[in-house]
């Protein structure tokens, strides 16, 4: 039955009742095998997830009493299934031979530890087995109230040392560092499975439970006549995560391959008469446009030049380096809701951004999910009607050309440059956005991970280019 623990702190932090809960639940597991003569019991936590199916078989032929293999979180994540250390009161202690285990500076094997937690084989047959336990608690206990905790000291007890086996790559723990709700675990758990799961595993790819068949959703547009992902072909990591993603929310996309700003030059440009705004620098590293924001700014240019041609009413525009917040496709469908309720005419509503003038936003009007957005960077993830795809094609952009993140807040003209402002008129894109967001970038700047194709990419010269034009002409 479900128990509810509303006193805990942290998710590591629990209070001593379901620590108890927890030691009786595995004890009933160590009785019931006794009872049946089994000489085997393999604890597995739900949230570690084994990748070597040779796992079991490997800890077995080991011969240990308490063995367990090693399992990380990612690939720089310190965090493991065993201790190297403990303090004689039973709690975890730092000791430089751990990180010597987790990364094998020392020979793999199987190494004697205090501790091993969360998945791990415990042979009944092994001497003194008979005498392990989680519960109960005998009255001249001292240690913590904590189940790995009083069943490792009661191994120590009894004589029987704990093994940690890093001679293979085992597989992968969650690593929770705050409370979070379930839907906020379904989506921490969709993103670990296709940023560290499905990239470590590759190309040997995670096996589906045959009992519990095909759980992922029918994938739809949500309503929309289509969905865009503009994603570089150079990138297939990028695609391939972001379709994964997709596909266990149960989102239809169709992939628009992006201009890509390392195969575009001189030339290139000329042919299709892009050229940059009179004047236009960019706000903060007072430099040119790039290569890449160019083939950024193409790639949204395309599909609203596909929106006209194919009449469509409402689009997606996503790009591949995003992640989604949780329950995304039910907020993004309240939103739609309200949308039509208050009869709103809207032109671009953005799903993501980063907000630069937040005092200067308000809310719309009888609306709980939409602000009238400033001046606001990114395009990571917005929504596009026919009425704003042909406002922001009308323009000639292509002709006075700066980043696609400096156009669009322009069009709804909340740009503070008047001088940039003033070569284009009407500003009258109707723009919103939703609050809170429901989308947000994979990385940040500086974070481990974070690449930009755009700053990447070399900068024109363009007088250089307009040179060229001249001598064509």
């Amino acid at each position: 039955s479900h128990i509810s623990y509303t006193q805990s702190l942290g998710p590591s932090m629990w209070e001593e009742d379901r620590y108890l809960h927890m030691m009786r639940i595995r004890q009933k597991v160590l009785d019931h095998a006794r009872f049946r003569g089994i000489r085997y019991v393999f604890f597995v936590d739900t949230d570690n997830f084994l990748t070597n199916p040779d796992t079991l078989s490997v800890l077995v032929r080991s011969g240990k009493t308490i063995v367990g293999p090693m399992l990380k979180v990612d690939k720089t994540t310190a965090y493991s299934n065993y201790w190297a250390g403990m303090t004689a009161g039973g709690y975890y202690k730092s000791v430089p031979e751990y990180f010597d285990i987790l990364h094998r500076k020392t020979t793999p094997g199987t190494h004697s530890v205090p501790m091993v937690h969360s998945t791990l084989l415990i042979d009944l047959h092994g001497e003194h087995a008979d005498k392990l336990k989680y519960f109960p608690i005998d009255p001249a206990y001292t240690g913590p109230i904590d189940d790995i905790i009083h069943f490792a000291l009661t191994a120590q007890t009894l004589g029987i040392p704990m093994f940690i086996d890093n001679r293979a790559d085992y597989g992968f723990l969650l690593s929770r560092k705050e409370f979070n709700t379930v839907s906020e675990e379904v989506v921490g758990f969709q993103e670990y499975l296709v940023d560290v799961l499905i990239p470590e595993v590759a190309p040997r790819s995670l096996p589906a439970s045959e009992f519990l068949g095909n759980t992922l959703p029918e994938p739809d547009i949500m309503g929309f006549d289509e969905i865009y992902m503009i994603s570089l072909e150079r990138r297939p990591e990028r695609r391939q995560r972001m379709l994964v993603l997709l596909q266990m929310m149960g989102v239809a996309v169709k992939v628009f391959d992006a201009v890509d700003g390392k195969k575009l030059d001189d030339a290139a440009l000329n042919k299709i008469n892009v050229k940059q705004l009179d004047g236009y620098q960019d706000p903060y590293l007072k430099r040119p446009l790039k290569m890449g924001e160019i083939g950024c700014f193409l790639s949204h240019y395309y599909i609203w030049e596909e929106v006209v041609a194919r009449n469509l009413q409402q689009v997606i525009i996503f790009e591949d380096d995003i992640r989604f917040r949780p329950n995304f496709k039910s907020e993004l469908a309240a939103t739609m809701a309200e949308v039509k309720a208050l009869n709103l005419e809207w032109d671009l509503i953005y799903l993501s951004r980063k907000i630069l003038k937040p005092k200067l936003e308000k809310w719309v009007p009888r609306s709980s999910k939409l602000v009238v957005p400033h001046y606001s960077y990114w395009t990571a993830a917005y929504m596009v009607s026919q009425s704003g795809a042909r406002k922001l094609l009308q323009q000639q952009p292509l002709q006075k050309m700066m980043a696609v993140d400096e156009y669009l807040p322009l069009m709804f003209d909340a740009h503070p440059n008047a001088e940039w402002s003033s070569h284009f008129s009407p500003r009258d894109l109707k723009a919103f956005s939703v609050s809170p967001l429901l989308v947000e970038p994979q990385f940040y700047i500086g974070q481990d991970g974070y690449i930009s194709d755009t700053e990447l990419s070399t900068v024109i010269d363009p007088e250089k280019l307009e040179a060229q034009k001249k001598e064509e002409l």
